[in-house]
């Protein structure tokens, strides 16, 4: 008799079993355990209206924009294009809009509150004679996607040619560069609650000096990736360095692992709970090698393993990111500067973080 009763709880044990197998599942699935989406093919997308090549590019959750940069013909450019970026992720049609006051070359662009920069960059002579530029300008994004005109908002604190710029939370960061010298510092402006730009001030603490490098923030966390680390301009450097952003700026550097091969003038960005590598030069040849790493929850990256290649070896082009999808825009391509446009969306399910259609998640430029 004593048997009978017992025997429900017996039989019970491999369903309690079976329901916390399931919930831990459940667990590895919210905690981010199983790896994040990728990026799918790279897919040919409308083309830019004038080859441009050193340009920047950044984005809002609804259009994406090329500045300045370099024509086929050696001219620095001013002339500034946008196109919509469709319900699909595809672009619509470029158009001009209003052009920089100062046409550059090898400049950061970033979206702050209702603004577009640009920032830095080099002007004058063609060549060893051009000159780096502190120039902060920036002009009002109107809801459809055209820009007011461009106005002064400031200096850098020293001249910076092939920077990167950030926005972040409320705050823009200028990173390395070269002044005559290849540059190890950061500088940081904040936006006023009157929307005015505050003055830029040079951070503490130090980066290895890095030049025509790329960048890309992620959770709180700023990475730096290849680019020349020293005077000659020789060789491309393969480390990748990491610091978070706290509310004083970077925080200490620290050297994470890097793709095997070293490159100068790629693009970086972060989409999805990766971290990418595009494109470049390795001192031979133009590259359309794409490597990717997951973000770990601390920061940290996983192993660097082969992506999507783009359509298009190309170096000096720049990139945005939006909702889903990555953006590689220009550059220099085989036989000169390209119009070209690139665009490839993650390939499984993941869900953007809310923000403003006027603050992206992070960076949106390329040297």
């Amino acid at each position: 008799m004593s048997r009978r009763p017992g025997r429900p709880a017996r039989t019970a044990l491999p369903a309690i079993l079976l329901l916390a197998l399931l919930g831990g599942a459940a667990l590895v699935v919210a905690t981010g355990s199983r790896p994040p989406p990728a990026l799918g093919p790279w897919q040919e997308l409308s083309p830019l209206l004038q080859p441009r090549r050193a340009l920047a590019a950044a984005a809002t959750a609804t259009h994406l924009y090329a500045v300045g940069g370099m024509d086929a013909a050696g001219r620095y450019v001013a002339e500034v294009e946008y196109a919509p970026i469709l319900p699909d992720g595809r672009l619509g049609p470029w158009r001009r809009t209003s052009a920089l006051r100062e046409p550059r070359f090898y400049l950061g662009a970033a979206v702050l509150s209702d603004y577009l920069y640009a920032v830095g960059g080099a002007t004058g002579p063609r060549g060893g004679g051009n000159l780096p530029s502190a120039a902060v300008e920036r002009a009002r994004i109107r809801p459809d996607g055209t820009l007011g005109p461009w106005e002064r908002a400031g200096w850098l604190t020293r001249p910076r040619r092939g920077l990167q710029l950030l926005a972040w939370g409320d705050r823009l960061y200028a990173i390395g560069g070269y002044d005559g010298r290849f540059l190890r510092s950061v500088e940081s402006a904040r936006l006023r609650p009157d929307g005015t730009l505050g003055p830029w001030r040079e951070l503490p603490g130090g980066l290895a000096s890095r030049y025509i490098h790329a960048a890309a923030a992620a959770g709180g966390h700023l990475y730096l990736l290849g680019g020349h680390r020293r005077d000659g301009m020789r060789l491309a450097e393969p480390s990748v360095e990491s610091a978070p952003l706290g509310e004083l700026g970077p925080g200490p550097w620290r050297l994470l692992p890097a793709p095997a091969e070293p490159r100068l003038l790629a693009v970086a960005f972060a989409l999805g709970g990766r971290l990418y590598l595009a494109g470049g030069h390795d001192g031979r040849r133009r590259l359309a090698r794409v490597d990717q790493a997951v973000i770990r929850p601390d920061g940290t990256l996983g192993p660097w393993t082969a992506g999507p290649p783009l359509r298009h070896p190309r170096a000096a082009a720049a990139a945005a990111t939006a909702g889903r999808w990555a953006y590689v825009l220009g550059g220099m391509g085989p036989e000169g500067p390209l119009a070209s446009v690139e665009g490839a969306p993650l390939n499984g399910p993941w869900t953007a973080p809310p923000v403003s259609p006027r603050v992206p998640p992070g960076f949106a430029s390329g040297g």
